[in-house]
């Protein structure tokens, strides 16, 4: 069992909640304390999309880790981790660092500075 409160908030798009594919995640300080910093958008989710707040909501750690577990592994990643979340044949193989512009690990993820 998770304890939801050592972890906050999660803002997801409502797809990602849907089950379409975690595209791109990114942790920002959020002026509000109930919420982690973590953002999580689906492959579907375009420019259009992500404009309207209605697109969105707020999940705790227990229903992260029914629909995208991966993103407690390195849930600590510091505040500024931009993440593009890659696929092969449908399955989650990695990630690509958009800042470094390359593949990482979860060690390298978690080992980034600000």
């Amino acid at each position: 069992m998770i304890d939801n409160d050592l972890y906050g908030g999660f803002m997801i798009s409502k797809n990602v909640y849907r089950g379409v594919p975690v595209r791109y995640s990114f942790r920002e300080e959020s002026s509000i304390p109930q919420l982690n910093g973590w953002n999580l958008l689906s492959e579907q989710d375009d420019d259009e999309y992500i404009q309207n707040p209605d697109n969105f909501m707020i999940i705790n750690a227990q229903s992260l880790s029914e629909i995208a577990p991966q993103l407690l592994e390195f849930f600590e990643a510091p505040y500024g981790t931009d993440l593009f979340w890659l696929y092969e044949k449908g399955v989650h193989i990695g990630y690509y660092d958009l800042k470094t512009e390359r593949e990482v690990t979860v060690e390298e993820i978690l080992s980034a500075k600000e």
